[in-house]
């Protein structure tokens, strides 16, 4: 079966880690609208303008959530899916104008993928997530994502406060998680909602937290990744 043609990936921009979005986007405006008008023609889907206004708002509630904690998440998530709604309407208009050619995707700045996922068949080989990261957010908080492994891929986290997993904790590769007779688990924080970037809350200050990935495809789960020590806000 040949392979579908190269396309803006709307998985990839959902997936643009919350620091880095403000200046992705502000990056994608400036090749579309300025940079490369003999390229990216017509009329877009969204004016300059508009989604100008839209990374100046997203800019200023994210430097709010930082100061302001989690009183200030409310208006910041919403500027961010308002944000990340601008640039996914780009997407048909960016593959009208590409139709498959890499050269102009590459122009466009925006994330593109083949369309071909392999992913499910690389976790059943045993792929594990790589390059976990943390950033402190306020007060309890902390920022974790890990490298984005492919198209389709939920990404699930545990963070074990003060120790690394006990000897025996295993995941399947059908989900199931063992916990052998006897042992004591850390407390713990687990994220399941599948998102690659992620916002731990409630964590103990000045304490250090083992962080875990695993992730899952196509009825796959991979086993634990390689923990990174990680620790909130004070």
């Amino acid at each position: 079966m040949a392979n579908e043609p190269l396309k803006v990936s709307i998985d990839g921009i959902r997936e643009i880690f919350v620091d880095l979005l403000g200046g992705e986007a502000y990056d994608i405006m400036q090749a579309l609208y300025v940079l490369n008008p003999s390229v990216f023609t017509g009329t877009l889907p969204v004016t300059q303008a508009v989604l100008g206004a839209g990374i100046t708002l997203y800019n200023t509630k994210r430097a709010e959530y930082k100061l302001g904690g989690l009183s200030q998440k409310k208006p910041f998530d919403d500027a961010h899916e308002a944000l990340i709604a601008l640039l996914i309407l780009l997407a048909p208009y960016v593959d009208g104008i590409a139709n498959g050619n890499e050269l102009i995707l590459k122009l466009s700045l925006m994330p593109y993928d083949t369309g071909v996922n392999d992913t499910a068949a690389l976790i059943a080989a045993g792929a594990l997530p790589t390059l976990l990261t943390y950033k402190p957010g306020a007060t309890g908080v902390a920022q974790v994502s890990c490298a984005s492994f492919g198209k389709t891929a939920k990404y699930w986290c545990i963070a074990l406060q003060g120790g690394p997993m006990p000897a025996g904790v295993v995941m399947s590769m059908d989900g199931q998680l063992s916990l052998p007779s006897g042992i004591t688990m850390p407390a713990c924080i687990i994220s399941l909602n599948g998102k690659r970037n992620k916002i731990l809350l409630n964590m103990v200050p000045k304490t250090d937290y083992h962080l875990y990935y695993t992730m899952s495809c196509g009825g796959y789960m991979s086993g634990f990744s390689v923990p990174i020590i990680i620790a909130s806000g004070n």
